[in-house]
């Protein structure tokens, strides 16, 4: 940047070239980030990590891909082309899901700080579309655009041209749609009370998207009566398009497939004034989008901090939040005395960090979402298969299901620390008693997920026996223990800094969430090779002993590895205050 800087005379005018360096410029310094990531300490591990699940990736997002192009097809090869609109919908919806599931990516530094430099608005606002681009959702969404494009090209070469041009404006409005809507919740999450409204939201729309997927899924209907319930279902869901359908005919999908019904036809005027429509609202969504980024590249901040202070008449910038270990500490000490001592039963050190580690999850909605999604989905999981499946399998199966959630978090356990992670190191406390509150939350927060898994069983009709119960609360506690150990030291090793006012949040590294993947797949194999043995010969409580040695070693290696806490934090700070204490 100084470079360019340097570049323009007094007088002269900015010109494309320097506007086209600039873009050069940040491409390599994003480039250049990326590649020292991997040069630092651990950094030979993520890269193996990202090689290893990239593949893994690309294969989920071809088979929706291909299944598109194969379904365009066969609506275009049998004049079906009115139904393309079902399958446009399902990639828009797709491509919102994948949003709110994945997240927006992170960027390797806060791209508002660009501002300082020479600039434009208009600038500023491309760079900023550029960086969201290439995120999985609207990656994946692309592909499936124009693989439907392509289906329908094989089928009726005669539309190529229009399937082209069509399903590349619909692309286009689709991720300017998510780069618009995306940019705004960044706005609206600014505050806790908005996070809160916002994560509910998404909260009741993925228990939909499960439910219909529970109800609808012959996998999960067996039968003739739940066949024709099913059958009725999907007439009346039918029908409610067709009752909405003049309210959809005028957005993104219904327009593209009203462009190839009248190209189809020979209507070329028609079919070039849909196509019109579409790109109509792909400007909209870049406008909207660009209001926004006019109002950042404005020094516009929002944050939760600016509710606390007293806020005078004319504000030109609102107060940055504090870290989110700086207001749950602050919050602790202001509590009452009677407050900060109702946990009795632990230490006043812990006790009072335990106290902390509550706050975190009270007010962190998105670790409220990880462990309660799972949960909920294995409650319809038992719903459903508990009158065919016998409980002895639905209770293991939906508890090793459920505590996904709980074992993800211990891998980024310092992940909403953020600069107050220093104060531990510099107060008169453990770094073994800090990691031992933690760990204490995500016990309870298992224990708790596990019970309510245990009372829906229940609450089926179908009560599995106290052996079953005993083996799957001995497996789960091992299987705790041992990811819980690994995941104090992948925590303190490769953290992760979460951001709680943005989509854009950082979960665990990615080696260490193929760490927690392949431990969970680990200990389930061995459960499984041991229950299911022992059900089938009718020797149940061959599993107790088993499970039993099997918490046991998880114990001793859990305590082993917490006894050397301090000293293994001591050798990774730095990487520790690297990741957690720079600017967000």
């Amino acid at each position: 940047m100084a470079q360019l800087a340097s570049e323009l005379a007094p007088g002269s005018s900015w010109t494309t070239s320097q506007t086209r360096a600039q873009f050069v410029a940040i491409a390599r310094l994003r480039w250049r980030i990326t590649v020292n990531s991997f040069r630092r300490k651990g950094g030979a591990g993520e890269l193996i990590a990202r090689i290893l699940v990239y593949p893994v990736l690309a294969c989920a997002a071809i088979v929706p891909t291909v299944g598109a192009g194969i379904g365009a097809y066969f609506l275009t090869a049998y004049h079906h082309l009115g139904y393309i609109a079902w399958l446009l919908w399902g990639t828009f919806l797709l491509c919102q899901l994948l949003n709110i599931q994945l997240s927006q990516a992170g960027t390797a530094f806060d791209p508002t700080q660009l501002i300082r430099f020479p600039l434009s608005v208009s600038t500023y606002t491309a760079i900023r579309l550029c960086f969201g681009l290439l995120t999985p959702a609207n990656v994946i969404g692309t592909l499936i655009s124009f693989a439907i494009a392509f289906g329908i090209l094989f089928a009726a070469p005669a539309l190529w041209w229009c399937a082209l041009i069509s399903l590349a404006v619909f692309a286009s409005a689709n991720v300017l749609f998510s780069r618009m809507i995306f940019a705004w919740v960044d706005r609206w999450l600014a505050t806790r009370r908005a996070r809160e409204i916002f994560t509910g939201l998404i909260f009741a729309f993925t228990l939909g998207i499960q439910y219909l997927n529970f109800t609808f899924n012959p996998a999960y209907n067996r039968g003739r009566a739940h066949a024709h319930d099913v059958t009725l279902r999907v007439h009346f869901l039918a029908n409610l398009y067709h009752h909405a359908h003049p309210l959809l005919v005028w957005l993104p999908p219904e327009l593209t497939t009203t462009s190839l019904v009248a190209a189809a036809r020979g209507d070329i005027g028609h079919s070039f004034l849909a196509i019109f429509g579409c790109s109509l609202f792909a400007l909209a969504f870049l406008l909207v989008f660009a209001l926004r980024m006019h109002a950042e590249f404005r020094g516009e901040v929002f944050s939760d901090a600016a509710n606390v202070v007293a806020k005078p008449k004319k504000a030109p910038f609102a107060v940055r939040r504090p870290d989110a270990a700086t207001a749950a500490l602050s919050a602790v000490a202001s509590a009452p005395e009677s407050s900060r001592r109702r946990i009795s039963i632990l230490p006043p050190t812990l006790s009072a960090q335990f106290s902390k580690e509550v706050l975190y999850v009270r007010r962190n909605q998105g670790i409220l979402f990880a462990l309660i999604l799972p949960t909920a989905i294995a409650v319809f999981l038992c719903i459903r298969l508990s009158s065919r499946v016998s409980p002895s399998y639905v209770f293991p199966a939906a508890v090793a299901y459920t505590l996904m959630g709980t074992i993800a978090l211990s891998y980024n356990s310092w992940g909403l620390e953020g600069t107050g992670s220093q104060f531990y190191f510099l107060a008169p406390v453990r770094i073994r008693d800090v990691m031992l509150s933690k760990n204490l939350m995500g016990f309870a927060l298992a224990a708790l997920e596990v019970v309510a898994i245990l009372a829906v069983v229940i609450y089926t009709g179908h009560m599995p026996t106290t052996t079953s119960i005993a083996a799957t609360l001995l497996w789960g506690a091992g299987t705790v223990l041992l990811n819980t150990a690994l995941g104090n030291q992948r925590s303190l090793a490769s953290p992760k800094r979460v951001i709680v006012a943005g989509m854009a949040r950082k979960g665990a590294s990615p080696l260490s969430s193929l760490i927690a993947t392949l431990m969970m797949i680990a200990a389930t194999g061995f459960g499984a090779a041991v229950l299911v043995p022992a059900i089938y010969l009718h020797k149940q409580w061959i599993t107790l002993p088993v499970f039993a040695a099997y918490a046991a070693a998880a114990l001793w290696i859990y305590l082993r590895m917490l006894s050397s806490i301090d000293r293994f934090a001591l050798a990774h700070r730095e990487q520790l205050f690297a990741e957690l204490c720079k600017a967000s």
